[in-house]
């Protein structure tokens, strides 16, 4: 990144937009002509930037998204590869399959054999966590900002500083509560574009962005599994009896929406305590 120019914010910001567009209308295949008219640049523009930014093309970028969901719902869910397809948007089992064969290099039904070969191969210790239970998330208000790049857990608070804190100050009006979004599976995502929103939940409507690099995002209802751990060092085992233990006995699937990290500090006997409520979207199967 040519860091001499002075336009570099403002482009970085729009390509930010541009991914974050291109993210939520994934599925619909938008053509890179509706993004350019979206942000107001030329074709021309929005590839040589995009690129610039991302190191690969809007196009390409694009497509990659709608693979990885796939990917995720063959390896998370009991779907059907057919069902799958048609979920991502493919038309049709042959276009998927060599659309999927030619980015993974493996057809659908091998990559999901490869991916449950490997996987538990190396799960990370079960620890059941402190509250679980099914429920139905209202919708929720938040305020975002995007991060690119896989991170640690233990990491993960430490950058919700640096990226939310200095702002808080300027929420006005209403409660406000430390979140983060995650929105892909890192063990089927490059680490370099895992995407994860940091920045608060609100409680009412009449508060606005901190700042321009803010967005608003309305999280619709949804039926999700609620986890409540406290302390850091327990989050990890909590995932991992979630996914591998309680799961499979009770028949349920994520279902690839963004996993929402709710994080407070509470006072206990011994102090305070960092409490991390996570809710995780389950997928409806017909």
């Amino acid at each position: 990144m040519a860091m001499h120019e002075t336009s570099i914010p403002t482009s970085l910001n729009a390509m930010r937009a541009a991914e974050i567009w291109l993210h939520e209308k994934s599925t619909d295949s938008p053509s890179i002509r509706e993004l350019a008219n979206y942000l107001g640049y030329s074709e021309a523009q929005i590839r040589r930037n995009f690129n610039r930014f991302f190191g690969i093309s809007p196009g390409r970028y694009r497509d990659s998204l709608r693979l990885e969901r796939a990917a995720l719902l063959l390896c998370r869910t009991p779907m059907q590869v057919l069902d799958v397809a048609i979920s991502c948007g493919y038309r049709s089992h042959a276009i998927f399959t060599r659309a999927f064969h030619g980015y993974f290099g493996a057809s659908p039904s091998e990559y999901r054999r490869r991916f449950h070969d490997r996987l538990y191969e190396g799960v990370t210790q079960r620890r059941p966590p402190d509250a679980l239970a099914l429920d139905i998330q209202p919708e929720t208000r938040c305020f975002l900002t995007r991060h690119y790049g896989d991170v640690d857990w233990k990491e993960q608070p430490r950058l919700w500083r640096r990226y939310a804190q200095p702002w808080q100050r300027r929420l006005k009006g209403g409660k406000s509560t430390p979140v983060w979004l995650y929105h892909d599976d890192p063990n089927i995502t490059p680490a370099g574009r895992v995407r994860i929103d940091f920045g608060f939940m609100i409680d009412r409507d009449c508060m606005t962005p901190p700042s321009m690099g803010f967005r608003q995002v309305r999280l619709p209802p949804r039926r999700q599994v609620r986890m409540r751990v406290y302390g850091q060092d327990n989050v990890i085992g909590a995932i991992a009896y979630l996914l591998y233990d309680w799961m499979p006995t009770h028949n349920e699937c994520i279902s690839g929406e963004p996993v929402t990290v709710a994080w407070r500090e509470e006072t206990a006997s011994h102090g305070h305590v960092q409490c991390f409520e996570l809710g995780v979207p389950l997928l409806t199967l017909h």
